[in-house]
């Protein structure tokens, strides 16, 4: 079952010396969904990827962006958090 969790992420932006701007990282908190799937599928189609995933006989589908060559990928055991809820397509068979 997804829970919600406050994680830190980090994310690059432009910072400023004077006039001069350079990449910098910073952090924020932030509150994801976060989810212990058993396996995800990852079919890909250069720039979006079709998921399939599976946690606690719970089968989950959706779309995501990405930039890939074409083909699939599976995953197994692996915690992906997202910033909604994924939704539920039925049991994992």
């Amino acid at each position: 079952m997804a829970e919600q969790r406050v994680i830190t992420e980090s994310y690059w932006t432009v910072c400023w010396k004077w006039i001069f701007p350079y990449p910098c990282k910073k952090y924020r908190t932030v509150t994801k969904w976060c989810y212990m799937f058993s396996y995800v599928k990852e079919y890909r189609w250069v720039f979006f990827c079709y998921l399939e995933a599976c946690e606690n006989g719970i089968k989950y589908n959706w779309y995501a962006g990405c930039f890939n060559l074409f083909g699939s990928e599976t995953f197994y055991n692996i915690e992906m958090c997202f910033s909604s809820k994924r939704p539920e397509t039925g049991k994992c068979g």
